[in-house]
This record gives C-alpha cells, sequence and structure tokens, in this order.
C-alpha cells in the first residue's frame, strides 16, 4: 500500500539510496533492465504484467454504479468502495480495457 493521501512526507530515502548506487554502476540498470525483458520472453506472466505496466502505466480501475453517476458519490462511498468493503449488490467495479497507443493519428 502507497502513502496515505495527503501525507506530508514527499522524502524518498529508498529512491534517493539507489539513483546514488546507480550512479557508481551505470550499466547495472541495463542488465536489471536485460534480465526483465528475458523473463518475459520466456513467457512468466508477472515479468509481462510488469513490463507493460512500466511502459503503457496500470491500468485504471473504474467505479461504475448503475444508478449513480460517479460525480455524485460522496467522499466516503468512494473510500470504502476503494478499501474493497461496503459494496452494494448494485455497485459494479469495471477494469476498462488499455489504450492502444498509435502513432498514426488517423
Amino acid at each position: 500500500m502507497g502513502r496515505p493521501i495527503g501525507s506530508a512526507n514527499r522524502e524518498k530515502p529508498f529512491n534517493d539510496a539507489l539513483r546514488i548506487a546507480l550512479r557508481s554502476r551505470p550499466l547495472a540498470l541495463r542488465r536489471v533492465a536485460d534480465q526483465l525483458l528475458d523473463k518475459a520472453e520466456q513467457g512468466n506472466l508477472a515479468y509481462i504484467h510488469e513490463l507493460i505496466d512500466r511502459l503503457d502505466g496500470k491500468a485504471v480501475q473504474v467505479v461504475d454504479r448503475q444508478d449513480v453517476p460517479i460525480h455524485e458519490l460522496s467522499d466516503a462511498a468512494l473510500y470504502r468502495i476503494a478499501a474493497g468493503g461496503g459494496l452494494s449488490p448494485d455497485t459494479m467495479l469495471l477494469i476498462p480495457p488499455a489504450k492502444v497507443r498509435s502513432d498514426d493519428p488517423g
């Protein structure tokens, strides 16, 4: 689970330490990326998902209630749905299909 919403802690000490380490070993990141590609190419779904998430971003989760437009839901209802609890039978969580990127404007 990530940082709580509204958290004032913006420091990322592990990120800073990792960047320092990578400066002293610039080829290490390339080797890690190569290993990720190798595992994905072998058909390992966890590595394929990681690769897709890194390239296209994680899929967005959409909350769709047939009876109430999303902008009319209260913050409390949205937090309850996001936490995975308190779903009523008429509440559906939908994951939209991935957007396909294309360099072709038409």
